[in-house]
């Protein structure tokens, strides 16, 4: 009797985390220590994405974890929001799960002027292009706001 009272305690402690972890896809942000982030998540939960920005310098980092592997030996990644595109140098930074393309955009990239409410980054490395989940545009514009205006 014990060990199924148990069970069911294990069972009802772990069953919000579960449901949890399956409806964490999309954005997330967060301000801590100065450092402005959006966090993009599939809907295992996994970050798939990051974008932070610490004051003062203002460069924005725009981390996506699912183009490593193709960003391994490419020296510069598209990025693209709504038709304004630039290009800019990138590389792979970690190990494992936690590698990820890293692409520093510049302080107050001008694409940032072009984001419209339904606008998704794309980014483009060696043909391999992947467009970020909905409302990516608008947290890079959150992000960059959170960190400047500090």
């Amino acid at each position: 009797m014990r060990a199924v009272a148990a069970l069911v305690c294990a069972m009802a402690l772990m069953a919000p985390g579960a449901v949890h972890a399956q409806n964490t896809a999309g954005w997330t942000s967060d301000y801590t220590d100065g450092v402005v982030t959006a966090t993009e998540r599939d809907d295992h939960g996994r970050v798939t994405a990051t974008i932070t920005c610490r004051p003062p310098d203002g460069v924005m980092v725009l981390s996506d974890f699912t183009l490593a592997n193709a960003g391994r030996r490419a020296q510069r990644a598209d990025v693209k929001i709504g038709n304004l595109s630039v290009n800019i140098p990138s590389r792979v930074e970690g190990r494992g799960r936690d590698q990820a393309l890293r692409i520093d955009l510049p302080q107050r990239p001008p694409i940032l002027a072009a984001v419209q409410p339904n606008d998704h980054i794309t980014i483009t490395v060696n043909r391999q292009t992947r467009e970020l989940s909905d409302g990516s545009a608008v947290k890079m514009k959150e992000v960059a706001y959170g960190c400047w205006g500090s």
